[in-house]
């Protein structure tokens, strides 16, 4: 049965042409480009002053340590090298108290947190050197250093007092000193940060780590001169470390605030509704078309027009339907994954609560059109992020005399996990952007756990430069002035 004219007048905005593609890649090169060389942008492009990634080969035992919500969440991850690795985990539960009280309070629980985790498992803290702890932070940070980085402003129903415009690391190691416990927090972590370090350790080095679930970030390594805003004296500084310590730098893009002004994404009157109903208007613009958290309400939207349009469902609705995210991305994926329109109306009836008899014929069809060009959309968007990237490090043609080892891509979020035919339409992009054989080059991959072993490795990596630096005597520290 053909779909209802009305459809197709919205498909150019779902259903993007090559052209389009292209032209979204440019811009967002552009972005990135001004991120890079002045601060405040909309596509911020933080350096994270980590200053490599780890090929595999590592061996060690680290400590991640993971706060962004109810839990707080304690790993000792153990590096066995040949891209091999254990984790023990627990988690603490922080109450309503501490997230509301004292700021020293709250770190002193979070280092008992980590005394107890560590007694409780038996660890082998050595008496000479501390154990090397990475702290996935999920809270907004000014990071100016690995291991340094001021509280902007609280959220997630945390409110302690005495936090803000604080050094965070600075918070948890004078808890850690006080209380005697031999472990040195050497990283504050960005999870898309970990994301990258993730695959990188489990398949060798990555060039990007990108999340695609509730939201979407992107992090990939660049030169640390073209960070241009840093300035010439730390860009100087930091390539005296050399190749490992300091000539390059993992950046966390912030991609999902990409084309916030609105100069190239195809934003329809669904979208527009979504935005101006959110709690950011005009925030995350590239996020609110790609990610988890968005892609259930976009299809939620069109779906009420067309039944307010009387090509739907007879013009009847549901509870579910007329409440804002009355349901998420979990049916956008059962749809893309059901076997049979018989399975499709199921989940209408049970997930939507649309009832039986108002489903007339060519319904079951005109929901999986609406939920298939909101999510062949939120892959082809994602590939133009992965292009940007690509192009902008000169990654998208063969390095001169070089063997050709590809391209590599850690993704991790529910969407790149669970959503059907993501990763097929994100490479059928990539062919396009790319050409065919760049788009064959790169090789994505999920690397799981950012938070957790990510954060673990980000320790690995601040030990490493450090290490490094201590041989060869050089005096950087990434982004600080003084002295190891």
């Amino acid at each position: 049965m053909p779909l209802p004219p009305i459809c197709t007048t919205f498909e150019p905005y779902f259903l993007l042409s090559d052209e389009r593609l292209q032209d979204i890649v440019n811009h967002f090169r552009k972005e990135m480009e001004e991120g890079l060389a002045g601060y405040g942008k909309d596509v911020a492009m933080v350096p994270s002053f980590v200053t490599g990634v780890p090929d595999g080969t590592e061996e060690g035992t680290f400590l991640a340590l993971d706060l962004g919500g109810t839990n707080l969440r304690v790993c000792e991850v153990r590096l066995f090298g040949q891209h091999k690795f254990e984790i023990k985990q627990q988690k603490y539960k922080v109450s309503d108290e501490l997230k509301e009280g004292e700021a020293r309070i709250l770190f002193d629980y979070i280092a008992d947190s980590v005394d107890a985790f560590l007694t409780e498992i038996g660890s082998d803290i050595s008496s000479n050197e501390p154990m090397h702890l990475g702290f996935t932070f999920s809270f907004p940070v000014e990071q100016t250093a690995i291991d340094a980085g001021k509280l902007l402003t609280w959220t997630k129903g945390f409110n302690a007092k005495h936090a803000i415009g604080n050094d965070v690391v600075k918070l948890l190691q004078d808890a850690f000193d006080r209380k005697h416990i031999h472990v040195r927090c050497s990283a504050l972590v960005n999870d898309t940060v970990g994301t990258l370090l993730s695959r990188s350790y489990q398949s060798g080095p990555a060039l990007i780590g990108a999340i695609f679930g509730t939201g979407t970030n992107g992090a990939y390594i660049d030169k640390t001169r073209t960070v241009q805003k840093l300035g010439e004296d730390k860009i100087k500084q930091a390539e005296a470390g050399g190749e490992h310590a300091g000539q390059f730098m993992v950046v966390n893009t912030e991609w999902g605030a990409f084309d916030n002004g609105r100069h190239c994404l195809p934003v329809s009157i669904f979208d527009n509704k979504l935005d101006r109903e959110s709690i950011n208007p005009r925030k995350q613009a590239f996020e609110k078309m790609v990610s988890g958290m968005y892609l259930g309400e976009i299809t939620r939207n069109i779906l009420l027009h067309l039944i307010d349009s009387s090509v739907l469902f007879n013009g009847y609705s549901s509870k579910t339907i007329n409440t804002h995210y009355g349901y998420d991305a979990a049916f956008v994926s059962a749809v893309e994954g059901a076997k049979s329109p018989e399975e499709v109306k199921k989940l209408i009836i049970s997930q939507l609560g649309v009832k039986a008899e108002h489903i007339g014929e060519g319904d079951v069809e005109i929901v999986q059109w609406a939920i298939r060009v909101v999510a062949i959309r939120a892959s082809k968007l994602a590939a133009c992020a992965i292009a940007a990237v690509v192009q902008h490090t000169g990654n998208d043609k063969v390095p001169k005399d070089e063997e050709d080892k590809g391209v590599d891509v850690g993704v991790d979020g529910s969407v790149a996990e669970f959503l059907p035919n993501f990763s097929e339409r994100v490479s059928e992009a990539l062919a396009v952007l790319l050409g065919k054989e760049g788009g064959k080059r790169i090789r994505m991959g999920l690397a799981k756990d950012g938070s957790g072993v990510g954060a673990a490795l980000t320790a690995l990596q601040a030990k490493k430069a450090m290490d490094k630096r201590t041989e060869g005597k050089s005096q950087f520290v990434p982004g600080k002035k003084g002295y190891n």
